[in-house]
């Protein structure tokens, strides 16, 4: 019998959590949190929030789970569904916290005086940088793409968007950031932004 693939691994979890197995959704859990928990990191550029988002991601998953139709049902894949969940806790977050967050950067500016000519290059060398440069549409997409591992099919339900349009923003933005890699002084293992993407 052949091994289970992904989608299909966590159908099967989903369908045991739904009967009520704890053991079944943590198993969902140790699956997804890295991916969730980085995705969320690029998005929102503080790890102990991204953090505290995840778990609230995890546990709005738990709360809603019967409302997941499954891959056969048109609900997409569970992967999907939860990155939805993660990209709106991260989009409300960041409607309600942005003036705090403007409040902080700029207090943390005053601080820290102009940057040191000396760690520019370091800086730039950051992936989360070159991300930065990216419209907000690319950023995500390529957030979800490369970084978290999602198909294009995944990150247009995630995202809620058309998979034509994904699959532009994938390309555009992934030829962007690669454009920017190479200004480098230093080079950078860009294997991660060079692969196709499958859809």
């Amino acid at each position: 019998m052949p091994p289970l693939r992904d989608c299909d691994m966590d159908e099967d979890l989903v369908k045991r959590a739904k009967a009520g197995s704890t053991h079944a959704f943590d198993q969902l859990v140790r699956r997804h949190q890295n991916g969730v928990r980085g995705f969320l990191r690029r998005i929102v550029f503080e790890p102990s929030f991204a953090d505290d988002l995840a778990q609230e991601t995890f546990l709005k998953a738990w709360q809603n789970l019967s409302q997941w139709r499954g891959a056969g049902g048109e609900g997409g894949s569970f992967k999907g569904w939860l990155f939805s969940i993660a990209w709106n806790k991260a989009n409300d977050a960041r409607k309600s916290q942005g003036r705090s967050l403007r409040r902080d950067n700029v207090w943390s500016q005053e601080q820290d005086g102009p940057p040191d000519p000396e760690n520019a290059s370091r800086v730039r060398l950051d992936l989360d940088r070159v991300l930065q440069a990216l419209t907000p549409e690319q950023k995500l997409v390529v957030s979800l793409c490369y970084g978290a591992g999602l198909s294009h099919s995944e990150a247009a339900q995630a995202l809620n968007m058309p998979l034509g349009t994904v699959k532009s923003h994938a390309v555009r933005g992934r030829d962007r950031a690669i454009e920017l890699l190479k200004d480098l002084p230093s080079p950078l293992d860009q294997t991660t932004l060079s692969t196709e993407e499958s859809a």
